[in-house]
């Protein structure tokens, strides 16, 4: 098993925010579901300082420095379960406390890296990597609409290699062996040039999981 260098998480429901009135610091009641799973909050995709969870439906949140005279455009309120929903994230950062990845993350943290790495780079293995990252920014420089195509290629080209490699391992459990992925959603902003993919991926016990990537 593989250190896990990715940090899964789920995005709550947010239902509403409110400021509270002449607080110092600058503090939020956000307003939810299932809260008492809260791990973190970003506000403006910046990092709360400090949260309080009051109750399964409230969190109170400070307003990081950066973010005081801001307008605050955008909440998020994460959980450290991981359902590898449609409302799931991965990051790519280790988490607080590291652990050792299995079953299903683990199979999903050798998705994405192999579908990151640009082939050539791995000095032992020269073909290995779906050149994703690589193929995106060859749209991006050349202000195509070629992306959706390439990174379909990607995925296609990562889920031959792995199913390849991962027949030789045969003491590899059926839940962290491949069977199928699929590109199942894209988003370009050219604003930003982010790109956010999801990808469905089948392992061969059949437990389907969705990876939600913005790169």
């Amino acid at each position: 098993m593989d250190i896990q260098f990715f940090l899964f998480q789920d995005s709550l429901q947010v239902a509403g925010v409110q400021e509270v009135p002449d607080f110092v610091p600058r503090t939020l009641v956000i307003s939810g579901r299932e809260f008492l799973k809260t791990s973190e909050v970003r506000l403006n995709d910046v990092k709360s300082p400090s949260i309080i969870v009051s109750n399964n439906t409230h969190v109170l949140v400070q307003v990081p420095d950066s973010e005081v005279s801001q307008t605050i455009r955008s909440v998020e309120v994460l959980s450290t379960d991981w359902t590898a929903s449609f409302r799931s994230k991965i990051d790519f950062k280790f988490g607080d406390n590291p652990t050792k990845a299995s079953g299903l993350k683990a199979l999903m943290q050798t998705f994405i890296k192999v579908l990151m790495q640009t082939p050539g780079s791995d000095a032992f293995n020269k073909t290995v990597g779906g050149g994703a990252l690589a193929a995106i920014g060859r749209s991006i420089t050349r202000h195509d609409n070629g992306i959706l195509g390439d990174l379909a290629v990607a995925v296609a080209r990562t889920t031959e290699q792995i199913r390849s490699f991962q027949s030789r391992q045969v003491r590899l459990p059926d839940d962290e062996r491949l069977l199928s992925a699929d590109l199942s959603d894209l988003k370009f902003d050219p604003a930003t040039t982010s790109v956010f993919a999801r990808i469905e991926i089948l392992s061969q016990a059949g437990i389907r999981a969705n990876a939600n990537l913005e790169l």
